[in-house]
C-alpha cells in the first residue's frame, strides 16, 4: 500500500470536543490510533483546544500511538450551519497548503467542500441526515464533488437510504481493540447483570427496568450518563436491584465489563439516537456490541437482524424477542445460576478479533487507494 511508504501525513477530520466519551468520539481516536501504525496522523477538531493533554487523551481512550491533534476553527460551543461552513472553507484553506497522503471525514459539509475543490476524500457516515445537513448532502450529484468522493457506511441499508453508488462505497462495521479487554481466568464474577452505553429511547433501559421488577433476586448494574435517562424514570419507583453507576471513561470500562457474570443488550425495535427522530435499527453498527464480545462474558441481546451476521444464537450469544421479559429473564437466570455457559463468552472473544480497529484502518487504505 502507497500510503504505508509514504512520508505525508492522513488528515482526519470531526466534529466533537475534548473530552468526550461519546461513541463517535472513541471511534475517531481509535482509527486514528490505528492509522497511526502506518502513517503520521493529524486529526482536525473545530473546538477550541483545552488543558486536556494528549497524555491524559491517550490513557482514558488506551491509545498505543501518537498523533497530532488540531483545531482550526476554535469555537468555544456547539456548530451551526453556518459555523459547519466556516469550518469547511477553513479546512479547504488548510490542506490546500499541507502535503498529505489521504483524508477521511467524519464532517459531512468539510468533505462536500473539500470534494467540489478538487481534493479527494473519504466521507464516512454512521446515521441518515436531516435538515440543513440532508439539502447540503445533494451536493455530493455534482459532478465535479462525486469524481473525488468515497463513502464508508456501516451497513448496506444505509447506503440505501443515502442513495449511494455501490462503485464508490464500501461496507465497514465498527471495530474494538480486543487486547483493551483482559480475560477474566479468576472465575470470580460480580454477581449481576451489566449494561454500559447510552440510555436514549430504544437502547434497552425499559426493558432492564421491567427485568429488575421481575426478579428482584438478581442484581443490575447501569453504566452511562444520567441525563440521557429518560424524564418519566424521574416518576417512577426504581427497584432496589437497579443501580445506575454513572458515566465511566472507556478505560474504565475495559476493567469493569470482563468482571461482570452477564452482559445485556436489551435494544428495542425502534432504537434512537441523540439526533430526534432518527431510528437506527435497520442500520446500526454498536460499539457496545464488540466491547461485549471482547469482554469475553456471556451476551444476552435482541435478536435484531442488523447485528445477527456477528451474532450468532447460542454460539457467542443469546438471541431473544426484544420484549419478551419471561424469556429473558428465563435466560438470565440459567446463566447467572449455571455454570455450563462460559463457552457464549469465548467464542465471542474469539470472533470478534475480525473486527479489529487495526483490520479496519489497513481496508480504508486499500479502498482510497483503489
Amino acid at each position: 500500500m502507497k500510503i504505508f511508504k509514504s512520508k505525508n501525513k492522513i488528515i482526519y477530520i470531526a466534529e466533537f470536543s475534548l473530552p468526550n466519551m461519546s461513541a463517535y468520539a472513541v471511534h475517531v481516536l481509535k482509527m486514528c490510533d490505528n492509522f497511526s501504525r502506518f502513517s503520521k496522523v493529524e486529526l482536525i477538531l473545530p473546538y477550541k483546544k483545552n488543558k486536556y493533554s494528549f497524555s491524559k487523551i491517550k490513557k482514558d481512550y488506551n491509545l498505543k500511538n501518537k498523533f497530532e491533534i488540531k483545531s482550526v476553527f476554535n469555537s468555544k460551543s456547539i456548530l451551526n450551519l453556518f459555523d459547519r461552513i466556516v469550518f469547511a472553507l477553513k479546512i479547504k484553506s488548510y490542506v490546500k497548503n499541507t502535503q498529505f497522503s489521504m483524508i477521511i471525514s467524519r464532517s459531512i459539509i468539510p468533505s462536500l467542500i473539500l470534494g467540489y475543490y478538487n481534493i479527494k476524500n473519504i466521507l464516512e457516515i454512521h446515521t441518515e441526515l436531516t435538515g440543513a445537513t440532508k439539502c447540503f448532502f445533494k451536493l455530493k450529484n455534482i459532478k465535479n464533488v462525486i469524481k473525488n468522493l468515497k463513502f464508508i457506511v456501516i451497513n448496506f441499508e444505509l447506503v440505501k437510504i443515502l442513495g449511494l453508488n455501490n462503485n464508490n462505497t464500501i461496507i465497514l462495521e465498527d471495530a474494538v481493540e480486543a487486547n483493551d479487554f483482559k480475560t477474566n481466568n479468576s472465575k470470580k464474577f460480580i454477581e449481576a447483570c451489566a449494561y454500559s452505553g447510552s440510555f436514549a429511547a430504544g437502547k434497552g433501559i425499559e426493558i432492564i427496568y421491567s427485568l429488575a421488577k421481575k426478579s428482584p433476586e438478581i442484581e443490575f448494574h447501569a453504566y452511562g450518563n444520567i441525563n440521557t435517562l429518560d424524564k418519566k424514570f424521574k416518576y417512577m419507583s426504581i427497584p432496589k436491584n437497579l443501580h445506575f453507576m454513572g458515566f465511566v471513561s472507556y478505560n474504565k470500562v475495559t476493567k469493569i465489563l470482563p468482571k461482570y457474570k452477564l452482559l445485556l443488550m436489551p435494544y428495542q425495535n425502534k432504537v434512537g439516537v441523540l439526533i430526534k427522530g432518527i431510528d437506527v435499527s435497520k442500520y446500526f453498527s454498536p460499539l457496545k456490541l464488540f466491547e461485549y464480545m471482547a469482554s469475553g462474558r456471556p451476551i444476552i441481546a435482541s435478536n435484531l437482524k442488523v447485528y445477527r451476521n456477528i451474532l450468532k444464537h447460542n454460539h457467542n450469544s443469546i438471541l431473544l424477542k426484544q420484549n419478551n421479559i419471561t424469556a429473558w429473564t428465563i435466560a438470565i437466570k440459567k446463566i447467572m445460576y449455571k455454570k455450563n455457559y462460559s463457552y457464549l463468552g469465548k467464542n465471542a472473544k474469539n470472533n470478534v478479533k475480525n473486527y479489529s480497529w487495526k483490520l479496519r484502518a489497513q481496508k480504508i487504505i486499500k479502498f482510497y487507494e483503489k
